[in-house]
């Protein structure tokens, strides 16, 4: 009788922990959410420009996320952003995550969602467009970081002669770290940083 007792004590203790946890694209959706800042990094590095990025979850009454909105802009010409989009964070079945980016069909509109989050209300994912090919898979490391890219050269891009781009992204509780880069049909890189990605501080 005292077996039985540890033993269902035992199973209940390890079914709360696991109720208690939560998954781990919850976890990455947590840590990417806030407002974020390249400041620090721009002081130090001329060549890297001094960017505001905001990021908050939208769409939280579907089961298919956590859906996040991004929306990122120059520091001084905050009103003006030029990327927003949606992410979806999607758990494979290797473990991993899938960040998949889709394109709001009226991105003006959404501009300033952040604080405003009612102006995503009148998007959905069914008026969003996958960038397809541009799906970052992302790990989840032993030390509560996440990091991951892009797969491939599949991921299209036309800026300044590109013919695909690459991302990596590493995200940790207080930065995110996004290097982006297009390259030509050679593999030859035409934009975005050479020396590394940039740095966003958590703001809050």
């Amino acid at each position: 009788m005292r077996l039985f007792f540890i033993i269902f004590i035992g199973g209940l203790l390890l079914t709360q922990k696991i109720i208690a946890e939560p998954s781990s694209s919850e976890r990455l959706a947590t840590a990417m959410i806030g407002t974020f800042s390249t400041a620090n990094q721009a002081l130090v590095d001329q060549d890297l420009h001094n960017i505001t990025l905001h990021i908050i979850r939208t769409w939280s009454d579907r089961a298919d996320g956590p859906w996040l909105y991004v929306e990122q802009a120059l520091t001084d010409a905050s009103e003006h952003p030029y990327r927003q989009f949606i992410y979806q964070l999607a758990p494979r079945k290797d473990g991993r995550i899938d960040v998949h980016i889709l394109n709001l069909p009226d991105p003006i509109a959404a501009t300033g969602a952040w604080k405003n989050p009612h102006l995503i209300d009148k998007f959905s994912p069914a008026n969003c467009t996958l960038q397809r090919e541009c799906t970052l898979i992302i790990q989840a490391l032993p030390d509560g970081t996440f990091m991951g890219n892009t797969a491939g050269v599949g991921c299209p891009s036309s800026l300044r002669g590109a013919s695909y781009a690459t991302t990596e992204l590493l995200v940790s509780a207080r930065q995110l770290k996004i290097w982006d880069r297009g390259y030509n049909t050679q593999g030859t890189q035409v934009w975005g940083s050479v020396t590394g990605g940039y740095l966003f501080k958590k703001l809050e």
